[in-house]
Parts: structure tokens; C-alpha cells; sequence
């Protein structure tokens, strides 16, 4: 079977900053969307079924907090990395609540994102649970 791209949607009130989660998902081999105005968040998910979401967690239109509830109850299954400018500690706390609503949280990381530590992570997500890498 040949490898299917994967879909990541990234979310965030600041179009630049979720074209760059985008932009940088797309080298790692992911069809990409993005979502600025969260309203769009719950149809979107439904209807492209993400495997990675980035979500930012303060929007001007949204809490993100308030989103988790919002997955949760779209059936997403996919994994959650929070990409914010709040403090880690509210960061992990959303972190914290997400799994505790039956979402996987894969990370959650600061503004401004740290390229390389974001390409790591979208390449880890994309390998299949207990694949070792092939050297190249």
C-alpha cells in the first residue's frame, strides 16, 4: 500500500501563524488546511477528518478551551498538538483537560513555534505505533 498523506488541520486566529504549522506539515508529508475563523472548526472536522489538529487556544472569536469540548463532541480522533502564546502551565492544563475528554494530545509547545522541534513531531505522528525509521 502506498503511503497516504496524512491530514493535518491547523488552527489559529492568526492566518500567518497557521500557514507556517501548514506550510511546515506540508514538507513533512501531511495535506494541510487551515482554519482561521473557528467557527468553521466542528464542520471541518467532520467533514475532512483531520489526523493532526495544531490548535491555538486564545482566539479572539473562541475560547479554545471551550473547542476541546467541541472536539470531543465531533468525534475527532485524530491527535491534538496546542500551539499557544500562554504561559506552558496553561498549556499543559488544556493539555491535561483534553485527555481528560478522551482527546490524544501529541504536544504542546509555545509561540513562537520552534521549527525544528515542530518538524519532528509532525515527522514522529507519521510514522506508524512501533515503526523504527528506515535509514536512507
Amino acid at each position: 500500500m502506498e503511503d497516504a498523506k496524512g491530514r493535518l488541520l491547523a488552527v489559529d486566529d492568526n492566518s500567518d501563524s497557521a500557514e507556517l504549522v501548514a506550510r511546515v506539515a506540508a514538507k513533512c508529508g501531511y495535506d494541510t488546511q487551515t482554519i482561521s475563523d473557528p467557527r468553521a472548526l466542528r464542520r471541518t472536522v467532520e467533514e475532512w477528518k483531520p489526523e493532526v489538529l495544531t490548535l491555538d487556544l486564545c482566539m479572539p472569536e473562541a475560547d479554545g478551551i471551550g473547542l476541546l469540548s467541541m472536539l470531543e463532541e465531533s468525534g475527532f480522533g485524530g491527535q491534538l498538538v496546542i500551539i499557544s502564546g500562554q504561559e506552558g502551565w496553561l498549556r499543559k492544563a488544556a493539555g491535561r483537560l483534553a485527555s481528560l475528554r478522551g482527546l490524544r494530545v501529541a504536544d504542546e509547545m509555545g509561540k513562537p513555534v520552534d521549527i525544528k522541534a515542530l518538524r519532528q513531531l509532525l515527522t514522529n505522528l507519521r510514522q506508524p505505533q512501533g515503526a523504527t525509521a528506515q535509514p536512507g
